[in-house]
């Protein structure tokens, strides 16, 4: 019984740690993103004095994204509290590089139609914050598998974390091609938030499927990737089709790219309904594959 209870408060030792650990990440990533990667935000006017909802729903989506991330190495044993901190603090401080990293390349290659941080900032757009928080939350999914694990070393994770990052600018690309509609113009000229948050489903339901086809354990180039790679495009087409029966199953008679695109206003309820459904098939398949 002393032992069980000796193992408990140890545990709970371990998690306090992590939790101080983790809001001392928080800080320092709050800080980054100010001084490296918005520079003209001034954090504490934008949200407290403008009660600007933009910066605030961008924010969330790098803070969801940071949590997600170090999500690979929070389950991780350790043999006492030291080593878990200083693996925390490791970690944290990649994390926070490759996020910012992501985030630029999410900014000039995802967003690259128009300047999202006077559109967040300035215009106060919902729509390209939506995108801006899902590129976040995709980038810390494909970090919490590229950096998982005890296998490959850190150049396996950076190749992993490079493919993802890549499948998120492809998937973007192609994505206006699917739905008929310019959806970076509609974000732009119209500050649609519908059309924001069907996109940002699409990235984060990406980052998710990058993280189930790299979750394995790493065995040599020439065998582990043949086989993220064959995951990684069958899943794909899963969202493809998943996109297709949204409208028959979960709308139907009703084309939810019409009630995004087509209306007077833009209908929010159907930008959710398209994002849930990335979302939720990325999951499923996920769950089919563990």
């Amino acid at each position: 019984m002393n032992d069980s209870i000796s193992n408990l408060l140890s545990i709970f030792g371990i998690i306090i740690v992590e939790l101080i650990v983790v809001f001392a990440v928080f800080w320092v990533g709050q800080f980054v993103y100010q001084k490296l990667f918005r520079r003209q935000l001034e954090l504490n006017l934008e949200l407290f004095v403008k009660d600007n909802p933009a910066v605030a729903i961008a924010l969330v989506g790098y803070y969801f994204g940071i949590v997600i991330g170090l999500g690979g190495v929070l389950g991780e044993s350790a043999v006492n509290w030291q080593d878990k901190a200083i693996d925390l603090v490791t970690y944290g401080a990649t994390v926070i590089l490759l996020m910012l990293a992501g985030a630029w390349v999410g900014e000039k290659f995802i967003l690259r139609q128009f300047n999202c941080q006077r559109e967040i900032i300035e215009d106060r757009n919902i729509g390209a914050a939506n995108v801006e928080a899902g590129n976040h939350i995709a980038n810390g999914l494909i970090l919490h598998s590229a950096l998982a694990g005890e296998t490959g070393g850190w150049e396996v994770a950076l190749v992993c974390w490079l493919i993802g990052l890549a499948t998120l600018i492809i998937v973007s690309s192609v994505y206006p091609r699917v739905t008929k509609y310019d959806v970076f113009a509609e974000i732009e000229k119209r500050n649609n938030p519908a059309a924001g948050l069907a996109l940002a489903g699409l990235l984060i339901a990406t980052g998710n499927i990058v993280r189930i086809a790299f979750y394995q354990d790493f065995q040599g180039w020439l065998v582990s990737f043949p086989e993220y790679v064959s995951i990684l495009l069958f899943c794909l087409v899963a969202l493809v089709i998943i996109r297709w029966l949204a409208d028959i199953v979960l709308v139907p008679g009703v084309k939810i790219s019409d009630e995004i695109f087509n209306q007077e206003v833009p209908n929010v309820g159907a930008g959710l309904i398209e994002a849930f459904a990335y979302v939720a098939a990325s999951f499923l398949i996920g769950w089919c594959f563990s």
